[in-house]
């Protein structure tokens, strides 16, 4: 269970990382394209997969070196809620199109998944470190 935890740490740190990359390339644009969707959804379901795992670690008696690690997991989950949010068609996005004008995805996901990606950074560091 360990080591299915800190592989889909890592998977999802890249992933987030990647997303980042792309985002920001693609930051002249309005509209992020359909390919990006497809990984969104899949560093959500790693997201997903690391809260159960380690939740899983957790209630087996295996806990962190340091209690941050748990809220460090648990605000990457509200990340993702908040990305499920905002993605096409969602309620919330266009809510804020319509409070804020016109709703500029690409630099709404880039920092989502820039955030997304220092939250598993933050994880591994006090999971593999302590500190």
């Amino acid at each position: 269970m360990l080591i299915a935890h800190i592989a889909t740490a890592l998977g999802g740190f890249l992933g987030a990382l990647a997303l980042s990359i792309d985002a920001y390339r693609w930051r002249h644009q309005r509209e992020l394209p359909d390919y990006f969707w497809k990984y969104q959804t899949y560093v959500q379901i790693n997201t997903v997969l690391l809260g159960i795992f380690g939740t899983t670690l957790y209630l087996m008696g295996g806990r962190p070196k340091v209690e941050w690690h748990l809220l460090y997991g648990a605000v990457a989950l509200l990340t993702v809620m908040v990305e499920r949010g905002v993605g096409r068609g969602r309620q919330l996005r266009q809510v804020l199109a319509e409070d804020y004008g016109r709703f500029h995805e690409v630099w709404v996901y880039f920092g989502l998944n820039l955030f997304l990606m220092a939250m598993y950074g933050r994880g591994l560091t006090t999971g593999f470190f302590g500190f």
